[in-house]
């Protein structure tokens, strides 16, 4: 890689968007292949065997992640597919992508720890994982294609968003009002003991991707070519 002080990507995401799509400009597709395929979302990068070379630091800094977390990134950042011109009668134009296959099937696999003492059904947790990681999935017709319930669908995709896109903080609640009453004759203050749980720290839980992002770009941010 020709060395550079040129700070190429803004964000760690920039980044991540580049490295896992990087595969998608390879020179030894065909120029069909190649004119089809899709440029990266963000960040600029560099091309050829200096882009190549860049990819690589990126991933080589992401290897010290564990698998599911590895497995979360190339979910959310890896293509789903790349262009196919092999010309065979049954191609549809695309193949899927074994990066992003390998993701949804750890994090399917991991799904299951979380789902102990509740159905087991491996369309559903895939496609509740899928949905999760910005897959358009209707619940409803989830549940129809996997045999469930509407509510059996819907219980286990609210344990698999949280643990995978967590739990929000809570909004806080407006502090009760304190009310005087009169009692036997006597004044007595009646308080709304409400006071103390507003009071309680509200906090926000983390899922995986927020997570495996976090240690991403602590990773990431010490690369020459990210922007300080």
């Amino acid at each position: 890689m020709s060395e550079t002080t040129e700070k190429l990507f803004r964000t760690p995401q920039d980044a991540l968007v580049f490295a896992f799509n990087y595969s998608m400009q390879r020179q030894d597709r065909s120029l069909v292949d190649r004119m089809a395929a899709p440029s990266p979302r963000t960040g600029k990068g560099l091309s050829g065997n200096d882009g190549a070379g860049q990819a690589g630091m990126i991933r080589r800094e992401l290897e010290q992640l564990s698998e599911l977390d590895r497995a979360v990134l190339a979910a959310r950042f890896a293509p789903k597919s790349w262009p196919c011109a092999c010309g065979s009668d049954c191609c549809s134009g695309h193949m899927p992508n074994p990066e992003y296959v390998a993701a949804i099937r750890t994090l399917e696999q991991a799904a299951l720890a979380k789902l102990a003492g509740h159905l087991s059904h491996y369309r559903l947790r895939r496609r509740l994982v899928e949905k999760a990681m910005g897959v358009k999935v209707e619940i409803s017709t989830l549940a129809k294609e996997c045999g469930v319930s509407e509510n059996t669908a819907s219980a286990h995709w609210k344990i698999v968003r949280e643990w995978i896109c967590g739990v929000p903080k809570p909004k806080a609640k407006a502090p009760a009002k304190r009310v005087r009453v009169a009692t036997d004759g006597a004044r007595a203050d009646a308080v709304l003991d409400e006071e103390a749980e507003s009071a309680a720290v509200l906090t926000a839980v983390d899922g995986i991707e927020s997570l495996a992002r976090k240690r991403a770009d602590d990773l990431l941010s010490t690369l020459p070519f990210m922007a300080s």
